[in-house]
């Protein structure tokens, strides 16, 4: 299985992109992990990509991915937004109250936790940013 969708860096993307998890995960062989991993995937980054990739700049494309082969799924994610590594982010506070932790940063948390791999690629001649995200089924 291979899919994928081009949209514009937008808040109105985000359902199309919600719209083209659900048919990935109608097909029935993905497992209730990768399933989860996907959805948290698209929506997570897609999110921030609108909300922190493009916001000095008009918006530009995010391109989604999916490939899904020897139970293996693999989600591409492209953008020419502002570079990030998710890797990078810092852990989320754990120690504090609820009540003092700072709005943010557990989805990419989840992200990076729920996934057997994430790589992310800037390539500074064309602009684009890559993330690539997998799961095997279990």
């Amino acid at each position: 299985m291979r899919q994928h969708i081009e949209v514009p860096g937008e808040w109105a993307s985000i359902s199309t992109l919600l719209a083209f998890t659900d048919s990935l995960e109608a097909c029935e062989v993905l497992s209730h992990e990768q399933c989860y991993l996907l959805r948290l995937v698209i929506e997570e980054i897609a999110t921030n990509i609108v909300k922190y990739g493009y916001i000095e700049q008009p918006p530009g494309p995010i391109q989604v991915t999916c490939e899904y082969h020897a139970s293996r799924l693999a989600i591409t994610i492209r953008d020419r937004g502002r570079p990030f590594d998710p890797r990078d982010h810092p852990l989320p506070d754990f120690t504090s109250a609820t009540a003092e932790r700072s709005i943010g940063g557990l989805g990419l948390y989840f992200v990076c936790e729920m996934a057997d791999d994430v790589h992310y690629h800037h390539d500074p001649t064309s602009g684009w940013n890559e993330l690539i995200v997998t799961k095997a089924s279990t």
